[in-house]
Order: structure tokens, then C-alpha cells, then sequence
């Protein structure tokens, strides 16, 4: 088991280019918070850590090279992305992975460790070599996959056990004891109930991506969600304010 000083976080995906979610949870949302919470343990531990979060991307290519590129901007000793999975909603557990490009060791034991901590199925380690994040840091890289946000039974165990699963991490990574419960976990947006009567309620950011303007798909694909506003499609719009406020 090799053990770092110095390590480069990042949420996954971005605000604007968002990622999976479900009524249980969302991944950008989620990602954030166990990324700081991982680093402010780390550093209780004596690792220099840096995080990154991606505020300013628009699409998808955009995101990805932000994202390495803050990574590769850094000195460190290994890189992690966070994520969280998706599949289909479910009742039952589905579990944790961990990605890698080369090197299955770290994954396997990262992988184990959120299991151990929390009660999740280890699905372990998996190769990917087709992901831009991991073929493109310079330096070793994992992408956590903590559970998948559309099982009932993931999204609980990971709750109910957040801080064991952050302080599992902090030993695998640095071979430091903590002190278990001392990681503060940042208040998660709250989302209101839908009116009576309403067959369709979302809240929160949307994203798209395909289209003409980003480069990361065919130009042919078409965009994944509407881009005008029609007689067609109102119902799921507000109304563009005076200012030129979003709609």
C-alpha cells in the first residue's frame, strides 16, 4: 500500500454541465461535498490537498479540459475525481467502484475501503482507459464512484454512514488515524415539495450538451434538451424577466 502527501481533488462535471441526478441526490451537488470534506480531512492528516471545482464550463469538452487542466497545474502525488453513479432507479443496492487507467491497486483498496466503511456492494476496481480525465492527468488518477444516486438502498447506506466513509478514504490515501465524526459535512441544497396537483415539478440547474457548438459530440447528434422556447414547450420555461434574467 503506497501512502501521499500531496493530492489534487476535483468534483466531478461542473455547475453548468451537470451530471447524474435523482430525487434522492445529485452528482455535482454530492461530488462537492465529499471532496471537501475528503480534503479538509486530508489536511487534519498532514497531506497538502487542493480542490477544484468547475464554475465556469458550458459544455461537456470544455468541463473535461478544465477540470485536467487544473489537476495537471498543480505538483501532487496522485489525483482523485469524485462521482457519483447511475443506472435506473431502484430499491436495491448497486455499490461503489472505483475507475483507474493504469494501476488497479489503489482503486481496489479505495473501492474496499468506502465498502468496508458503509456497507456498500464492492464492485472494485474497473479499467477505463476511455474516460479524458484519467487518460490525461499526468500524474496517478482515480475516480471515485461512491454509490449510484438512484438506488434507495445506495443513497441511504451513504448518509447514514458519510463519515466513515470520508475518514476510510483519509486512511487509505494518507496511512494517518483520524479522529471518526470530526468531518463537518456542508448543508445539502434543499428541494421543495412539488404544489398539489402538478402531474411534473423539477427544480434546479439544467445542462445540455450535442449540437453544433460543442465539439465533444457529432455535429448531427442534436442538442439533448430544448433550446428555444415554442408554443410547444412553455410549460417548461419561466418567463425571461425584464433584466434579460435566465428563463
Amino acid at each position: 500500500m503506497a501512502y501521499y502527501t500531496s493530492v489534487v481533488i476535483s468534483s466531478g462535471h461542473g455547475l453548468y454541465v451537470r451530471g447524474a441526478s435523482s430525487p434522492m441526490l445529485d452528482e455535482v451537488d454530492e461530488a462537492r461535498i465529499v471532496t471537501d470534506a475528503l480534503a479538509s480531512e486530508l489536511s487534519r492528516r498532514g497531506v497538502r490537498v487542493v480542490t477544484f471545482h468547475d464554475d465556469t464550463s458550458r459544455d461537456q469538452s470544455t468541463n473535461l479540459r478544465t477540470i485536467t487542466d487544473a489537476h495537471n497545474d498543480e505538483q501532487r502525488e496522485l489525483d482523485i475525481s469524485v462521482h457519483f453513479n447511475a443506472f435506473e432507479q431502484v430499491d436495491h443496492g448497486m455499490g461503489v467502484e472505483v475507475l483507474y487507467y493504469s494501476g488497479s491497486e489503489l482503486a481496489a483498496e479505495l473501492s474496499a475501503a468506502i465498502a468496508d466503511a458503509s456497507g456498500l456492494i464492492d464492485r472494485g476496481a474497473k479499467q477505463r482507459q476511455d474516460l479524458y480525465v484519467l487518460a490525461n492527468t499526468e500524474e496517478k488518477c482515480v475516480l471515485l464512484e461512491v454509490c449510484f444516486c438512484d438506488s434507495e438502498e445506495d443513497v441511504r447506506l451513504y448518509r447514514e454512514h458519510f463519515d466513515e466513509i470520508i475518514d476510510a478514504l483519509a486512511f487509505t490515501i494518507s496511512g494517518e488515524e483520524g479522529e471518526m465524526g470530526r468531518p463537518e459535512r456542508p448543508p445539502r441544497p434543499e428541494r421543495p415539495e412539488p404544489p398539489d396537483g402538478v402531474l411534473f415539478h423539477a427544480v434546479g440547474r439544467m445542462s445540455h450538451f450535442g449540437g453544433p457548438d460543442d465539439t465533444g459530440v457529432s455535429e448531427s447528434e442534436g442538442l439533448a434538451f430544448h433550446h428555444t422556447i415554442n408554443g410547444h414547450n412553455q410549460h417548461l420555461f419561466l418567463p425571461i424577466d425584464a433584466t434579460g434574467g435566465p428563463g
